[in-house]
């Protein structure tokens, strides 16, 4: 387990600086897609929910720390999804492509729905998605767009990744 988070975590700082690096500059991307939250879910689908919750706090945490979100903000929504998603482990094939469209698709929105949730609780200070807007749909999309890649991506490290596949289970 503690392999396998750290992979995820170290794989999840280097998608921030990509993110914030490289794929902010690129003009034609109207919105930049959550890499943290894509790897997040797939790390907890394929090995379950507590290994996705570990790595979704530590990878939101230091996504905390490297952006101007309140600091404990993204640790919890990306280890509320690590969990969540964790809990789908091993039922399905995360090898096609509309099962990763799926999944990023479900996880943007509920990322969307808690940081609605803790807006509540918090007030002005969290920036929340509006729904009717554009930047979250494009979001979405992108999320949606990169999600097949990213998986495929990580697939081909079953043994840093500890997948359920490559240890027999």
């Amino acid at each position: 387990m503690t392999r396998v988070v750290l992979w995820g975590l170290l794989t999840a700082f280097f998608a921030t600086l990509v993110e914030s690096s490289i794929l902010s500059r690129l003009a034609f991307l109207p919105a930049m897609p959550d890499m943290v939250l894509l790897i997040v879910l797939w790390v907890s689908i394929e090995n379950g929910s507590a290994v996705g919750c570990t790595t979704g706090f530590l990878s939101g945490l230091v996504l905390d720390f490297l952006s101007a979100a309140p600091v404990g903000l993204n640790a919890l929504t990306k280890s509320v999804l690590g969990y969540v998603s964790g809990r789908f482990s091993g039922s399905f094939n995360m090898n096609r492509i509309a099962l990763p469209v799926t999944v990023a698709v479900v996880g943007t929105a509920l990322k969307a729905l808690l940081t609605f949730g803790c807006s509540l609780f918090f007030g002005a200070r969290i920036v929340v998605y509006d729904l009717g807007a554009t930047d979250f749909w494009y979001e979405l999309v992108m999320n949606a767009l990169f999600a097949p890649p990213v998986f495929a991506f990580l697939s081909l490290f079953p043994g840093l990744f500890g997948s359920r596949i490559a240890e027999g289970e």
